[in-house]
Parts: structure tokens; sequence; C-alpha cells
């Protein structure tokens, strides 16, 4: 069976855009990356968003 992945579309500021894509080719990764582990971290209760 083919894998389906979704596409999430998410509104940051341009700087927070810029900031998060230079840090995350400096540390060898993606911003999707980032974004799938945070998503992660939050679904097993590690992270909480802030209230």
């Amino acid at each position: 069976m083919e894998k389906k992945d979704k596409n999430l579309m998410v509104r940051i500021s341009k700087e927070t855009h810029t900031a998060l894509k230079e840090k995350a080719a400096a540390e060898g990764t993606t911003m999707s990356e980032v974004v799938r582990y945070c998503v992660d971290l939050f679904l097993k209760g590690k992270i909480r968003p802030p209230q």
C-alpha cells in the first residue's frame, strides 16, 4: 500500500521562518524534520503548547 503523507500549513513570521531555515540547515536537518519531531513530542505528552 502506498504511504499517503499530509501537508500542514503553519503561519509564522518571516523572521521566524528565516531563523528556522538557517538553524536547521546549520544542524544538517530540514524545517520539516524539526516540525515532525516537535509534533511527535507533543503527541507523546513530552511538551505542551504555551497556555
